[in-house]
């Protein structure tokens, strides 16, 4: 029996929730290698996505950002706004993590303007990218941007009942 791309994928993110990181990323470079095969491009940029997480989770953070940006890549071609906006929302992330903020910022940027765009669905997707966002402002030592993005994060936090969010925004705001 041929495992379809749903159950693979369902295999590798069961993998990375139970920490199985090595498990998970090789379940997840299967499916780029069997998207890519197929010329599916919507399901490698999803296979893509998982790989890059468990990239991520192993610490091999090069590697994760190259996943994430074929990804974004992809699911711009497609006009996958959503899952683009994940993608490089990740992507920022792992720039910001390395230090390359200057990178980062504009990612953010994108990302927070199709998060908003899709309105209350994406609320904890846009308070993540937001504090994302402010770490990069503060990086930079714009303090009052910072201090803008962090306000806007925890009210997006409280609002979705992401405890541990609220709390690391009410830290950076009494600072």
């Amino acid at each position: 029996m041929i495992e379809t791309f749903k159950e693979l994928f369902a295999r590798g993110y069961q993998a990375l929730r139970e920490d199985r990181l090595a498990d998970s990323r090789a379940i997840f470079f299967q499916g780029v290698r069997n998207a890519a095969e197929e010329a599916d491009r919507p399901d490698l940029a999803e296979a893509l996505c998982g790989l890059a997480q468990a990239e991520h989770g192993i610490g091999n953070l090069q590697a994760a950002g190259h996943h994430y940006a074929n990804a974004g890549v992809l699911y711009r071609q497609l006009g996958l706004r959503e899952r683009l906006a994940y993608a490089i929302r990740h992507e920022a992330d792992i720039l910001r993590e390395t230090g390359k903020v200057v990178e980062a910022e504009p990612l953010y940027l994108e990302a927070e303007e199709i998060y908003r765009q899709l309105g209350e669905q994406a609320t904890l997707d846009l308070a993540n990218t937001l504090r994302g966002l402010a770490l990069v402002n503060e990086s930079a030592g714009k303090m009052d941007a910072s201090k803008a993005l962090w306000q806007q994060a925890r009210e997006l936090y409280e609002k979705c009942k992401v405890e541990p969010g609220v709390v690391e925004c009410n830290e950076k705001l009494s600072q």
